[in-house]
């Protein structure tokens, strides 16, 4: 099969690119999910404790400045019930984030620090590392920070 709507002149690409939900739905799978996208600049998450959320389709991921002035970055989602932990920007300073439906609380490097009503779910259900918000692949180059869903991709660099 060949590339839909294959670009013939290097200057012009055709437009049904921009507009055709088929080849949106092929650039989805085949290429945004495997590349390095640009989450946020380094100056916007100057502190510790410094968050961004970067949203693209239908994911939502959470960058945040470590104690030691690195970068991490994790899907923005708890979980318990797939609801956004954090919008926007700010800072979650040492306490980290607070999902806003059931109160699961997260730490600035993505551990579960607290299920609430605990007691109410099945120990199966409390492994530690199913209640960790699940990273996402992070890297820093040229001041900004960049994310890939694809553990096999080559570093950004």
């Amino acid at each position: 099969m060949g590339v839909p709507f294959a670009v013939e002149i290097p200057d012009r690409i055709p437009k049904e690119r921009y507009l055709d939900p088929d080849f949106y739905r092929l650039e989805v799978e085949h290429l945004w999910s495997r590349v390095w996208q640009m989450a946020c600049r380094l100056e916007e998450i100057p502190a510790p404790g410094d968050f961004a959320e970067y949203e693209i389709f239908d994911q939502s991921v959470v960058v945040v400045r470590t104690e030691d002035r690195g970068v991490v970055a994790f899907q923005n989602a708890c979980r318990h019930r797939g609801v956004k932990v954090v919008e926007g920007r700010g800072n979650c300073g040492d306490r980290g984030f607070r999902c806003p439906f059931h109160g699961w609380c997260y730490g600035p490097d993505g551990t579960n620090a607290a299920v609430t009503q605990r007691r109410t779910f099945s120990e199966h259900n409390l492994v530690a590392e199913d209640l960790d918000l699940v990273p996402v692949r992070c890297e820093t180059w040229g001041g900004c920070v960049w994310i890939n869903f694809d553990a096999d991709a080559p570093p950004v660099r």
